[in-house]
């Protein structure tokens, strides 16, 4: 009996230190992310140092994995082309897109990400939007970041949209937030948890998001063919799944959001200074 108790305890640390030998091998040096400046997801604070939803959570599938992680901040585009090139091995926030798989392979999902309608809380109990096209029948000026995927029905009205002078693009979801406050529109449109967070952390705006969803998707880490090999896609991906499944991945996302609840509490009906 006691030799088939040591037996079982060497092939538990034998199968143990294979795993942490094959996990060590995959991550050899620092992996190289590439991110921009998007709040909530991702940005540097004033010690800049890299904080944000999506740096939290790679980072901890990267711990999990035993990974050490070099974050380096800049335009979406450079890092697209670092990443095709083989100078960069992941970006964040990534949506599946077919051409992407040229030069990267997609992690498996990671977290969702829904397009929604805001407005400002003190007009909410006035404006109504149950289908997209509310937009047009109550003459809604609408207010976008100029790059964005807002769904199919964005797109297929986007033309209508600026004929009859209902919609309005910025540079950014900031400047669209800006706007909003200052009366120079009628709704936001853009990501459910990056739109509050910045209304509330940024602009000092408290914003009522509407129950219309414009666009659903499943958001991934994008790893260069290049640079990457199979044992580390593997390992993300599994690191994922034991994350999710332990509620870890989701208690980052609550983290985020209740940073802006807490803040549109403080911030109700401000406008910007």
């Amino acid at each position: 009996m006691r030799l088939r108790i040591l037996l079982l305890l060497l092939i538990y640390f034998q199968a143990y230190f294979a795993y942490g030998q094959k996990a060590t091998s995959s991550c050899y040096e620092p992996i190289n992310v590439g991110f921009n400046s998007w709040a909530p997801y991702s940005w540097l604070d004033s010690a800049g140092k890299p904080v944000g939803l999506d740096v939290d959570m790679l980072t901890i599938v990267a711990d999990n994995l035993g990974c050490k992680l070099n974050f380096i901040d800049m335009p979406v585009k450079r890092a697209h082309r670092m990443l095709q090139a083989g100078t960069l091995d992941i970006m964040m926030g990534a949506s599946y897109r077919p051409e992407r798989e040229a030069y990267a392979d997609f992690s498996v999902p990671y977290r969702d990400e829904e397009i929604k309608l805001f407005v400002k809380s003190d007009l909410a109990p006035q404006i109504k939007i149950d289908k997209w096209q509310d937009i047009f029948s109550q003459k809604l000026v609408l207010l976008a970041p100029v790059f964005g995927w807002y769904g199919a029905d964005f797109l297929a009205s986007e033309q209508a949209l600026i004929k009859q002078k209902l919609l309005i693009f910025s540079r950014n979801a900031t400047q669209s937030i800006r706007m909003l406050g200052y009366g120079r529109g009628d709704v936001v449109i853009g990501d459910s948890i990056a739109v509050p967070y910045i209304a509330t952390q940024i602009e000092r705006i408290s914003v009522t998001e509407l129950p219309l969803i414009l666009d659903h998707n499943q958001i991934h880490f994008l790893i260069s063919k290049k640079t990457t090999n199979p044992e580390l896609i593997t390992g993300i991906n599994q690191s994922i799944k034991r994350l999710s499944c332990r509620g870890e991945l989701a208690q980052v996302i609550v983290k985020w959001q209740q940073i802006s609840i807490a803040k549109t509490q403080e911030t109700s009906g401000k406008v910007p200074l």
